[in-house]
């Protein structure tokens, strides 16, 4: 998962962190600001379309999930609102508080 972010984040901190469950992330804090985002049928059914549209890239829809408190995208309703952190509040946090 994450493996650019997460590379990057061992070699220059010497942590290991295998998936985003090994973060707490109900104590993310969002250090500068967030966007909002609210949610259609289609990035419900492919969650990975949120991460590309924000990040140029599909690695970060579990942790974008997560950081709002969403374990399972198919309970949620089109409509509703999340938050989508900047990249860099969301290395900052993995350094900070792995499990």
């Amino acid at each position: 998962m994450r493996y650019t972010l997460l590379s990057k984040i061992t070699i220059e901190n010497g942590i290991d962190i295998y998936d985003p469950a090994s973060v707490n992330w109900s104590k993310f804090t969002f250090k500068n600001e967030f966007k909002l985002h609210k949610l259609n049928k289609f990035e419900i059914l492919k969650p990975y379309l949120i991460s590309y549209k924000y990040y140029s890239s599909v690695d970060y829809d579990d942790i974008v999930l997560l950081i709002n408190g969403i374990s399972n995208i198919f309970e949620v309703l089109p409509g509703t609102e999340i938050k989508i952190p900047f990249i860099e509040d969301i290395k900052d946090f993995i350094v900070e508080n792995k499990q």
